[in-house]
């Protein structure tokens, strides 16, 4: 048995890429979306504003009566998509009030930094500090690909972890809130008296 040489290789990941994707049907009628991939390829150059549009189209960004009825949900969660990274939020304002380009100059070459690295990691772990535009691209792509029906798709360990971890976060913030009310509350009850 011999091993595939790299034009071998390169032959046979093209025609992977190549093949066709059958277009799914809005619900309860119509054409498939204009956008919607033809070949593999074209699943995978996908732009964010397209993987949005094709997603309202298919009526999974805003839950509607055909929500479900397709044969997958994307789950689309525009409030996690929605988020800006905490960091980046900080950063611009800071920087607005700090006349230093140098401080600037290092700021930009740590948010570099950083970006590579998120690129290198599994998408979607940081939930509670928001998504990258990488991270974010990512998850909408395999959302969309398990929609239509794609292998390994699946909803990766890491982010099922970050979403309970910053569900759990939010749950815990909102407790404490909402105790500090209370003794807020009480405080000023027993001042009254």
């Amino acid at each position: 048995m011999s091993t595939p040489t790299k034009k071998d290789q390169l032959a046979a990941r093209i025609a992977h890429l190549k093949l066709r994707l059958a277009p799914l049907v809005p619900l309860p009628t119509g054409a498939p979306h204009p956008d919607f991939p033809r070949t593999l390829l074209e699943y995978h150059l996908l732009s964010e504003k397209q993987l949005d549009a094709i997603a309202s189209y298919y009526h999974q960004s805003t839950p509607g009566i055909y929500t479900h009825q397709y044969p997958a949900c994307m789950n689309w969660d525009k409030d996690m998509f929605a988020k800006r990274r905490a960091s980046v939020a900080q950063h611009l304002r800071r920087a607005s009030q700090v006349k230093d380009t140098q401080w600037w100059e290092k700021l930009l070459a740590a948010e570099e930094a950083e970006n590579a690295l998120m690129v290198k990691r599994r998408p979607s772990v940081q939930f509670s500090e928001g998504l990258t535009a990488v991270e974010r691209v990512a998850i909408k792509r395999r959302k969309f690909g398990k929609f239509i029906g794609l292998l390994n798709c699946e909803t990766p360990v890491e982010e099922i972890e970050g979403r309970l971890r910053a569900s759990m976060e939010k749950a815990i913030r909102l407790a404490q809130e909402e105790s500090r009310r209370a003794e807020e509350w009480e405080l000023r009850r027993s001042k009254m008296v």
